[in-house]
């Protein structure tokens, strides 16, 4: 087993660790904020940060894979991409705070929002602090630390809001939350990140400025793209039916489908983009390795997506409470969707290793076209909804666009996925039925919708799935036992727990 198999399985598992690990943690402090604030306050900072997440994909000019990928001297590269990310930032900044009115305006939040982006673009700053030494972090395969600053991040966040929320600050809670979350995350990572090579004053190579700019600028058009992309559906809601739908729809998505983006982001961008990128001369490797991936990340999304969406009638009443109601079918269709991008997600990671950044254009310029008329279409009739409804069907085309991309690059992967993705889909499908047959019977058992009904649907759903993989998945099992043996060590620290054949050789 490959000494790179071992630090990429140990990095896959610490993230995905540590997204799951989070997960109940951050819902629980998610669900006493949906009790302390309204709706409408959710879709303020949804708006706000829309603007903020879009503006950093700009700033960052595309450096964050340069720096992974680049073969010139890092010392130049960072220093560089340090300058050049921070005047971008600053100067971002500055117009935010100068034309925050017209922009609330065209983002459908009216004269509420104005203020809250003129303090929530300090966030831009903040952000392009970290660009770099998060990047060196994830070129040095460091992914505990990483880790660390997600963990620290989104657990201050949240209860620095709390805090706020229960002295009264309202929908300013949310937004001090986020500022004070960017700034420990920039702490962090600059503590992790020592020497500090990007603040060394380096001569200036125009070639090596050039090579930069020439690989950013796609991922930088990439990046902005998709951030239409991910944010359109949010501003429709908004343009369409208001601020207290979109946080009806934001919350939604932030729960479920968020969750399958999160894992997809976590493990593909900072785990496989830099093995791919060691990896890249190598074909037959990489197609292993691309086909493998999508199948783990699958193997932990399918029962939250499948749990999530049939047992939504359950969840959202008794951890919600039946204000937040009108979002459940919000939260299937999202619960559901996020399937379609854990197997598109790891596509764009294989493309940036191979230096091709425009084909996630591509990709993102196809889900527009799907989304936009669907979304224009649907939403009239279905509301919300519909819009909801237009991004799944987008994600699906854009996952059929990256296969067929990846098979052009890596001939034969298409039909190697496809086959190799059935046994988790057939897992999910047993799951989801089990659940749907059964939700009803339980909750008559247990009187009604409350905690011992979601409880029992909850082990229900995951005695299905684990007995459904062992039975479709045996041999996946025994390799994922195998490659934890290695990574966690146990061959070595614990020889005689494990069989002859994963023993050290003397």
């Amino acid at each position: 087993m490959s000494d790179l198999k071992i630090k990429t399985a140990r990095g896959s598992m610490l993230m995905a660790g540590i997204t799951l690990g989070m997960r109940p943690v951050s819902m629980v402090l998610a669900i006493i904020l949906l009790r302390l604030l309204h709706p409408a306050d959710f879709g303020l900072i949804a708006l706000s940060m829309l603007l903020m997440n879009a503006s950093n994909l700009f700033t960052d000019l595309g450096l964050r894979p340069a720096l992974v990928q680049t073969q010139h001297d890092i010392r130049k590269v960072a220093h560089y991409a340090f300058v050049l990310v921070m005047l971008t930032s600053i100067a971002t900044t500055i117009v935010i705070v100068l034309v925050a009115a017209p922009i609330a305006s065209v983002l459908g939040g009216g004269s509420d929002l104005v203020p809250i982006l003129r303090v929530m673009s300090i966030i831009v700053t903040i952000d392009g602090l970290w660009v770099v030494p998060e990047a060196l972090l994830r070129r040095d395969l460091k992914f505990r630390q990483l880790g660390v600053a997600q963990v620290i991040t989104e657990i201050s966040s949240s209860l620095i809001a709390i805090g706020c929320a229960l002295g009264g600050l309202g929908v300013w809670s949310l937004a001090i939350g986020n500022i004070v979350a960017e700034m420990l995350r920039t702490l962090i990572f600059w503590s992790q990140s020592r020497p500090w090579i990007w603040l060394r004053p380096q001569k200036w190579d125009p070639v090596i400025v050039k090579s930069l700019l020439r690989f950013g600028a796609p991922t930088m058009g990439g990046g902005v793209l998709r951030s239409v992309q991910t944010q359109l559906d949010t501003w429709l809601t908004s343009r369409f039916f208001g601020t207290t739908v979109v946080g009806f729809y934001d919350k939604a998505y932030t729960l479920t489908g968020r969750l399958s983006n999160m894992l997809a982001n976590t493990i593909f961008g900072n785990v496989l983009f830099p093995s791919y990128a060691r990896i890249q001369n190598e074909p037959e490797r990489l197609a292993r390795a691309y086909i493998k991936s999508t199948g783990m990340v699958l193997l932990m999304v399918m029962p939250l997506s499948v749990g999530l969406a049939t047992a939504a009638p359950l969840l959202v009443p008794v951890l919600i409470g039946d204000t937040w109601a009108p979002m459940i079918p919000l939260w299937q269709i999202f619960s559901v969707f996020g399937l379609t991008w854990a197997v598109s997600a790891n596509a764009s990671p294989l493309f940036l290793a191979l230096g091709q950044p425009r084909r996630n254009i591509t990709a993102s310029l196809v889900y527009i076209a799907v989304l936009l008329p669907t979304a224009l279409i649907l939403l009239r009739p279905f509301g919300a909804s519909g819009i909801a409804v237009g991004v799944s069907l987008g994600y699906t085309a854009t996952m059929v666009l990256n296969i067929f991309q990846v098979n052009q690059i890596l001939p034969g992967t298409a039909r190697k996925l496809v086959v190799y993705s059935l046994p988790f889909f057939a897992s999910g499908t047993i799951m989801g039925v089990g659940i749907l047959l059964l939700r009803g019977t339980i909750i008559q058992t247990f009187g009604g919708v409350n905690s011992l009904s979601l409880i029992a649907v909850v082990l229900w759903a995951a005695f299905l799935y684990i007995a459904a993989t062992i039975l479709l998945q045996r041999a996946l099992v025994t390799e994922i036992y195998e490659v934890l043996v290695k990574a966690l060590g146990i061959d070595r620290r614990w020889p005689r727990l494990v069989p002859h054949r994963l023993r050290p050789s003397k």
